[in-house]
């Protein structure tokens, strides 16, 4: 029988066409095209509020409920997400939770701790992309909430491997420049230590704060390349071809899992992260630090294991995700 699914948040064409924001638009599309669901997702502009024209569902996908508070009118936003979670219940309606951090990006909160909690509550599964998410789960809610986390891994946006050009920087750290991303701090430690003196590095992102692009800017040596852009795709496709490694800075404490990784994983270099998340359950094609001075000591020229990412894209395909979410309701 073909469940109807309603997923929040509704992907719109014209604000979610960015490389970031693409994961929202092939999770609908994932469904969409599932023989075994049918996607009712009206009012999708009006944020979390459409949940409640949408009650005839019988499944209810709900992410980043860490950022509702942060949004525009984001304390009349979380209400209303208080109530429909209160109404689904009422209903005994399916809920499904898509654990993609720890814990809020932008500082402590007490509403986004309280929303999470409520979330480990009210669903009847937990979804996550990353090993450490399922254990993340049961060591903060699983006694309370029971055994509902699942490891399914991030998919892949594209199963084309993008060659290599010629290197131009060693290292490409992009995505958006902000504290999460720890890229001034980064550069902070750079500046001092004489292993990156020859080593080129390029940030392709844009820093929205200008406070933190300023102690961005502090940093910045000759041989550092500060885009402070938004890049297309193909534009952003051309740096990573042209750099040896792609490096990630981010911090450790929010992230369970890394959709910029995945996009990198098409382009089969070597990857250095913090070892968190899915950066941790990609050995062979990412080389975990625990913190910024392990970055050096890495046995250079890095390698990866094409078979590893080559195997990954393959299993982990949209159409086969929304398929394994359907084995696991059933």
């Amino acid at each position: 029988m073909t469940k109807k699914i309603y997923i929040y948040p509704t992907y719109t064409p014209n604000r979610d066409g960015s490389v970031g924001n693409l994961y929202i638009k092939h999770f609908h599309d994932a469904f969409d095209t599932n023989s075994n669901f049918s996607l009712v997702n009206r009012k999708g502009k009006i944020g979390i509020t459409s949940l409640f024209f949408n009650l005839d569902a019988d499944l209810f996908v709900i992410q980043w409920v860490d950022l509702i508070i942060h949004k525009q009118y984001g304390k009349i936003q979380f209400l209303f997400f208080l109530m429909g979670m209160i109404t689904l219940r009422i209903l005994n309606k399916k809920i499904i939770w898509v654990l993609h951090n720890k814990s809020a990006h932008k500082g402590e909160s007490k509403l986004v701790d309280f929303a999470m909690k409520l979330m480990a509550k009210y669903s009847k599964i937990v979804i996550t992309h990353s090993s450490e998410g399922v254990t993340f789960f049961n060591e903060k809610y699983r006694k309370k909430y029971g055994e509902k986390a699942h490891y399914i891994s991030h998919p892949v946006y594209s199963a084309d491997i993008i060659k290599s050009e010629e290197i131009q920087w060693d290292y490409i750290i992009w995505g958006g420049v902000n504290e999460r991303s720890r890229v001034a701090e980064f550069l902070s430690f750079v500046k001092d230590n004489p292993f990156f003196a020859t080593k080129k590095i390029v940030i392709c992102g844009y820093c929205p704060d200008a406070g933190y692009k300023n102690k961005v800017l502090q940093n910045v040596t000759p041989n550092i390349t500060f885009i402070n852009e938004f890049l297309p795709d193909e534009k952003l496709a051309h740096y990573i071809a042209r750099s040896g490694c792609v490096l990630f800075t981010y911090n450790p404490a929010s992230v369970l899992s890394s959709g910029a990784m995945i996009h990198s994983l098409n382009f089969c270099k070597p990857m250095i992260a913090p070892n968190v998340g899915n950066f941790r359950d990609m050995e062979g094609a990412v080389y975990c630090y625990d913190t910024f001075e392990d970055i050096p000591l890495f046995d250079y020229p890095l390698t990866v294991d094409s078979k590893v990412i080559s195997e990954y894209i393959e299993e982990n395909t949209w159409a086969k995700f929304s398929g394994k979410i359907f084995t696991l309701i059933r």
